[in-house]
């Protein structure tokens, strides 16, 4: 079975990035990995690309840290009805939390042998737990690899892998990145969407 180390720690890398990401408001820290990893994806000539770096530029780390921060906080967590909902089930189904769709997300985490942390008390269809959860199996499949693990049992994480982007995260990461999109004007929001959907469209393929 051909899998490249090297990819799947890429892999393991984005997602406990993006994960991070939709789960802790922005650090100084993060934010100056986040801006390293945008300038590595497509088109730096692109009119997001630009903006974001000359709003950096203009504003200094700290400042923009401050804006970036309060946007977070305002398309993620603002008071009443949030302008970008971070659960699967908002998307899908009814449009209530704790729903199908919540529960079947819990029985792939059960089933691949991750007890979620937050169990009954945040759902588990939020997307830095479902990030999270890929994370856990790319990082699986990888040890796997490197230790010279049954090829049946790297099969078996890998069509758990499958399964959970298939059922789940192909079916709303889209909706969410045009939500996002379609709520901010900052290009880092603008750029961070792109990247998420490219993650999964990658994993889709692999």
């Amino acid at each position: 079975m051909d899998l490249s180390i090297q990819d799947l720690k890429a892999q393991i890398n984005f997602y406990n990035f993006f994960s991070t990401f939709f789960r802790e408001k922005p650090s100084t820290e993060w934010l100056k990995s986040a801006l390293e990893l945008v300038r590595s994806w497509g088109d730096t000539n692109s009119p997001l690309h630009q903006q974001l770096i000359e709003n950096v530029q203009k504003s200094g780390l700290d400042h923009y840290l401050n804006s970036l921060t309060q946007e977070y906080e305002r398309l993620f967590f603002a008071p009443g009805h949030v302008p970008v909902n971070l659960y699967e089930s908002v998307y899908s189904g009814s449009g209530l939390l704790m729903q199908e769709t919540t529960i079947n997300v819990r029985q792939h985490y059960l089933r691949a042998g991750l007890v979620v942390k937050s169990l009954y008390s945040i759902p588990d269809d939020h997307i830095a737990t479902e990030l999270e959860f890929m994370r856990f199996l790319s990082q699986r499949i990888l040890e796997l690899v490197q230790y010279d693990g049954a090829e049946e049992d790297i099969k078996e994480m890998m069509v758990y892998r499958s399964e959970f982007i298939s059922e789940h995260l192909q079916q709303w990461i889209t909706t969410l990145a045009e939500t996002i999109r379609a709520n901010s004007t900052e290009p880092f929001f603008g750029l961070m969407s792109i990247g998420l959907e490219s993650l999964v469209e990658d994993n889709v393929t692999n």
